[in-house]
């Protein structure tokens, strides 16, 4: 007898406000005149395009929910705090956490939990370093495209696992 499918529906989809002390230094960069949350949580919208949960109205032993959140993100940046003589190099590379729980809808019992963390890579942080852009600052090195990128990349990784597990 050939087992029957899952059915999966989305429960929650969230991004999780930043409390960190970077958020203050984004927010001079990319951020400043933009609600960033808002852009990512469209974009999750776009990429976990599935019946909502409350579209269903009995639940089969079968069904599964599936929640998503971003606990957190980064825009990126290199500063150089300079103290007398010496130099003292600050950077972070720009980076997105995805995470997921998948559930049985009737029991709401956790069938499978996964986070996956997306940073830009070295090469391209550092070579974006060289660029106008980023030694005259007249706009951030970093900006929503390439957070975009990060967050598509992190929920292709993380959409593979649910694939498997499922």
């Amino acid at each position: 007898m050939k087992r029957e499918k899952p059915r999966v529906f989305l429960g929650t989809l969230a991004v999780v406000p930043r409390r960190d002390m970077k958020r203050h230094l984004d927010q001079w960069g990319m951020f400043r005149n933009e609600s960033f949350d808002d852009a990512l949580r469209t974009t999750l919208e776009e990429i976990f395009a599935l019946p909502a949960v409350s579209t269903l109205a009995a639940p089969t032993a079968n069904d599964l929910g599936l929640d998503v959140l971003i606990p957190s993100f980064q825009s990126g940046d290199y500063w150089d705090v300079s103290l007398g003589d010496f130099g003292i190099p600050i950077f972070w590379r720009p980076k997105v956490t995805v995470a997921c729980r998948l559930y049985y809808l009737k029991t709401q019992k956790t069938k499978r939990t996964f986070s996956v963390t997306q940073k830009m890579p070295w090469s391209e942080f550092v070579s974006r370093q060289f660029t106008w852009r980023a030694l005259f600052r007249f706009r951030s090195t970093f900006d929503a495209k390439d957070m975009t990128r990060l967050l598509y990349i992190a929920c292709h990784s993380l959409l593979n696992k649910l694939r498997k597990a499922a």
